[in-house]
């Protein structure tokens, strides 16, 4: 009888573990903690750049089946930037890498909004990614546009701007003007690509660093071998006050861009 006992325990034990691996196979649940990972959501989540790196190449392995998501983003773009603004504007920025031909008139309907004119006084994401669609894209801008707003103004002055930008380096003092001039240029003129990319990203403390790293950048870029580091630059972004950072980083991927489209 005690044997009985102990047989009957022993199966019930061994049931725990086999019927729920059973229960997945039959409802098609993934067998593993990796698959259950949501790449679209921990792009627009994550702080680690190695996740983000990661899950931006998994999208963009198949970005088609993205699509939807992203095009929802677009629609939630106004409320988002109140409640998520993160998952907001990486949703933004990542429209404008995938650049799928839905992406633009969802967008442009939201230029107007108070919420997005409120977050777009300097350099703006919304701008920018309907910038990218319009010169790298095959997008045009409607025609019935509001050009009293800043937004609009801004988007149809970058798309001026950015075909006639010349992908030759400068250096960081073509953008800077100050008493530390000289200090900055010694500092950042003779660093490579991949290290000021790494200087002006998430990982250095130091947001004067960061964005003395992004103003070298935009005086350095020449090529696109480096462009999807530059998207996470911009999906990793922070408010400078004045935009300055942002604005350098789009300009180094608007080089990047260029370049790409020159076969760079």
């Amino acid at each position: 009888m005690a044997r009985l006992a102990w047989f009957v325990a022993f199966l019930g034990a061994i049931s725990l573990f086999l019927i729920p691996s059973f229960m997945d196979r039959m409802l098609g649940k993934p067998q593993s903690e990796a698959a259950h990972i949501d790449s679209y959501d921990l792009l627009l989540h994550s702080q680690s750049l190695a996740q983000q790196r990661a899950a931006l190449n998994q999208i963009l392995l198949d970005p088609k089946q993205y699509v939807p998501r992203i095009q929802q983003s677009l629609r939630d773009y106004p409320g988002l930037l109140r409640t998520d603004p993160i998952a907001a504007k990486r949703a933004v920025y990542l429209s404008a890498l995938v650049r799928d031909p839905s992406f633009p008139p969802i967008l442009v309907k939201s230029i107007g909004r108070p919420d997005v004119l409120d977050d777009c006084i300097y350099s703006c994401p919304a701008v920018f990614a309907l910038t990218i669609q319009a010169c790298f894209g095959g997008w045009n801008p409607p025609h019935d546009l509001d050009k009293e707003l800043t937004t609009v103004d801004d988007l149809l002055a970058e798309i001026h701007r950015v075909p006639l930008i010349q992908l030759k380096v400068g250096s960081i003092a073509d953008v800077i003007q100050g008493p530390r001039t000289d200090q900055l240029r010694e500092e950042f003129d003779h660093k490579s690509e991949e290290q000021l990319i790494q200087m002006a990203g998430p990982m250095t403390p130091s947001k004067e660093t960061r964005g003395s790293a992004a103003f070298r950048l935009e005086t350095l870029v020449t090529g696109s071998k480096n462009r999807i580091d530059l998207y996470l630059l911009a999906l990793n972004d922070f408010e400078d006050g004045s935009g300055e950072y942002k604005g350098a980083v789009y300009q180094s991927i608007y080089r990047a861009e260029l370049a790409k489209s020159h076969g760079q």
